[in-house]
């Protein structure tokens, strides 16, 4: 298996290794992001031989498929997943699915150390840098660069605390992550982790770090990465989770159904495409907060970001720069790097870009709806879900119960909603819809933490923050 730029045609472009996108910076020298070059098809007696394994069997069939042998062996893939899941509620099957009825279930992708799906690909992701670290020796380091709107940032420092060969530089937008998010992050102990907060939206911290990630130069000096999921080995680990969820959920193999995805900047639909390309029978849905340029996008084919991000009860889903569109695009249009090139460089060039009606035909076979649900709706999905199940969900999650709930459901298809964080993270989410605050163990251990740090660095809005971030890492 090799891997190749989005905007870089089959048989004209260079090809890289699994570990060579891994430790890349996430964009590719066109400025396109990494994909496989081809996509492994999963056999019928496959999917038969899959739908017993646990989650983390899932994992280690997707990394074999998507890995080459002389880079990973089958016994080192075995060690990574099993230590990397080794701190989750349930480590043997990971993630919980919860059957609210006949008709909806619940996949709580959430039972990892942060308690966000992000756990899941993160959790491998640190363990595959440190293996690869390990094997090309003592003087190898990487930093790896992140920027969050809430729930990657406490994933991405639990996963890389304390290791030896790996620097994490963490931007966090100031006031629009929950509490329990920013304690997730200033409590972490760890002399590698560098934690940095920002007067902007998670869309502003985006620019200097896409800036260090584009001077070629700087960006190979210091051997940067990056943990958002602009790294290919998200998108890949977070496909993992779709095949389990359809081996567990078909009333039989064959059967389609569809999944509810709550989203920000993609990575999760664009994982579901690849799972769709796979062979996997799954419709999606794309649910959105009041920042619906996905939305319109799907709907409409107009990609154009809103003059600024909203703030909403759903933080991490606060996004107007949904890079994994990219990925989108190319999935959805069976790897045409031209088709792709052409709308991200009218979009680069003009602020927006209205696709074409044969794109936007592709991408709906698959997303087969997309919303943008209101604070309100929001609160009321939670209240209802409360009320109807005796379950409380994140507001995150309440944008896929929400179309769940709006939608004709008379008919035989199941339908998956996507748990994304635990409601515990969001406490004034659920104050906010009349609920008694969920609570956690690790939330509640956390609570208790004296030693809460503060930022090591504070990006001031009017001031060069990519000369400022660009300092920290050369003093790191």
């Amino acid at each position: 298996m090799k891997y190749r730029s989005t905007r870089s045609s089959s048989g004209t472009s260079d090809l890289y290794s699994f570990e060579e996108v891994l430790f890349s910076p996430g964009y590719a020298k066109d400025g396109g992001l990494y994909v496989c070059d081809h996509i492994p098809t999963i056999t019928k007696n496959e999917f038969h031989s899959w739908k017993d394994l646990k989650y983390p069997g899932i994992v280690q069939k997707i990394l074999r498929l998507f890995t080459s042998e002389d880079e990973l062996t089958d016994r080192e893939i075995e060690g990574v997943v099993a230590s990397a899941y080794k701190d989750f509620e349930y480590p043997e099957k990971v993630v919980h699915l919860e059957k609210l009825d006949d008709k909806m279930c619940i996949a709580e992708l959430f039972q990892g150390p942060t308690l966000a799906f992000k756990d899941l690909s993160l959790a491998v992701l640190a363990k595959l840098l440190e293996i690869f670290l390990k094997k090309k020796g003592q003087d190898k380091r990487v930093k790896i660069l992140v920027g969050t709107s809430g729930d990657t940032g406490p994933a991405a420092a639990h996963s890389v605390a304390n290791l030896e060969r790996v620097d994490l530089v963490l931007l966090y937008p100031l006031n629009r992550v929950s509490k329990i998010q920013e304690l997730q992050m200033l409590t972490v102990k760890a002399p590698n982790v560098h934690i940095c907060s920002v007067e902007g939206s998670s869309d502003d911290l985006d620019q200097p770090i896409k800036e260090c990630f584009q001077d070629q130069h700087f960006s190979a000096a210091n051997s940067l990465g990056s943990f958002n999921s602009i790294q290919w080995g998200r998108v890949l680990l977070q496909a993992a989770h779709y095949v389990y969820i359809y081996l567990q959920c078909c009333p039989n193999i064959g059967d389609e159904i569809c999944i509810a995805v709550p989203t920000g900047a993609a990575g999760n639909l664009a994982a579901g495409f690849l799972a769709r390309e796979m062979g996997f029978p799954i419709k999606l849905v794309a649910t959105v907060n009041s920042n619906d340029i996905l939305a319109r996008t799907f709907q409409y084919g107009d990609y154009s970001p809103a003059p600024d991000v909203a703030a909403s009860l759903a933080p991490a889903m606060d996004i107007q720069a949904p890079y994994n569109i990219e990925r989108v695009l190319y999935f959805a249009t069976h790897g045409d790097a031209l088709a792709v090139r052409n709308v991200m460089q009218d979009f680069e060039q003009s602020g927006k870009v209205t696709l074409s009606a044969e794109i936007l035909s592709a991408i709906q076979e698959v997303i087969v709806e997309s919303v943008s649900v209101s604070d309100s709706d929001i609160v009321q999905a939670m209240q209802l879900c409360h009320s109807k199940y005796n379950y409380v969900i994140c507001p995150h999650t309440a944008t896929a119960v929400s179309y769940c709930f709006n939608v004709d459901q008379r008919g035989k298809q199941v339908f998956v909603c996507l748990a994304t964080a635990s409601p515990a993270k969001f406490p004034e989410a659920c104050e906010a819809a009349g609920l008694d605050k969920s609570t956690h163990h690790r939330v509640e251990r956390l609570k208790l933490d004296t030693e809460i740090c503060t930022p090591r660095h504070v990006f001031l809005k009017g001031h060069d923050w990519t000369s400022q971030l660009k300092d920290i890492i050369l003093k790191i």
